[in-house]
């Protein structure tokens, strides 16, 4: 019997606060898991309020190692994915648990499970990169702040070789904004992906990149400091980097609150 994938979970708490939106993503969570009980265990599950968000970040993965995690799972306290049945009925909460569930399964073995008419589990494999080292990170499309309504924090990739660095033929530079509608409904390699409900690869980590920073914020001190990029785009283009690959799952869009007002609503 294969052995079940060890998870933890953290979450960015600032203040050691969370949208009220959590709690009904965890109820269904919580019963995803145990369904899946022989698949996945739940190893650690933890808060953390802690400045600035890299060290965060970087504090999370850490200790997911530290305890033999497989992959952890990071969803910002501003950030919960909701699913409602007709007319919002509870019976639907559990569907939550089972989109995040799934999407961490699907990333780990690099292939999309659907149930067949028959009940037997198809597999098809998720599109793969030639000379790449396996799924570092997954995510799901989040809407960012300050953005068009349908779009999202999902960048594309193009290649650049890359001579200067031995052991890398080829990484990943930054790539133009991905809209939803081209992310909707199907999970597949992209360049950079927003960090507010994702899931990294420990394995992958240990084998390929076993020190931190894996977050860490750029900013630009030519004259007067400036940001230039977020923590979550560094670990995505260190991933690329090392050979790894970064998946954006769009079965599912969780929901990112602006001042209790959900992005993307009138």
């Amino acid at each position: 019997m294969t052995e079940p994938l060890k998870l933890g979970i953290g979450i960015p708490a600032y203040g050691f606060h969370l949208d009220a939106g959590h709690a009904a993503m965890w109820l269904g969570l919580g019963a995803a898991l145990f369904e899946a009980r022989d698949k996945i265990e739940l190893m650690r599950m933890t808060e953390y309020h802690i400045n600035g968000i890299d060290l965060c970040r970087n504090t999370i993965v850490y200790d997911a190692m530290q305890s033999g995690c497989d992959w952890v799972l990071m969803i910002d306290a501003d950030t919960f994915h909701r699913s409602t049945g007709e007319n919002g009925v509870a019976d639907a909460i559990a569907d939550a648990g089972v989109d995040i569930v799934q999407m961490i399964r699907d990333a780990d073995r690099n292939a999309t499970a659907a149930v067949k008419e028959d009940g037997q589990v198809e597999l098809t494999p998720i599109q793969a990169l030639p000379q790449r080292t396996g799924v570092a990170l997954v995510g799901a499309p989040v809407r960012g702040r300050g953005l068009d309504g349908a779009n999202v924090c999902v960048e594309g990739f193009r290649y650049a070789e890359s001579p200067d660095e031995p052991g890398y033929d080829y990484w990943v530079t930054q790539g133009t904004r991905i809209p939803l509608e081209d992310l909707a409904g199907r999970v597949q390699p992209v360049g950079r992906i927003g960090a507010a409900c994702i899931a990294v690869n420990c394995n992958w980590l240990r084998r390929y990149w076993d020190k931190a920073p894996w977050f860490e914020m750029k900013y630009d001190y030519e004259g007067r400091p400036k940001y230039m990029s977020g923590e979550d785009y560094t670990i995505c283009d260190g991933i690329w980097k090392r050979g790894g690959v970064v998946l954006c799952d769009g079965r599912f869009v969780p929901a990112h609150v602006a001042r209790r007002k959900l992005v993307g609503e009138p």
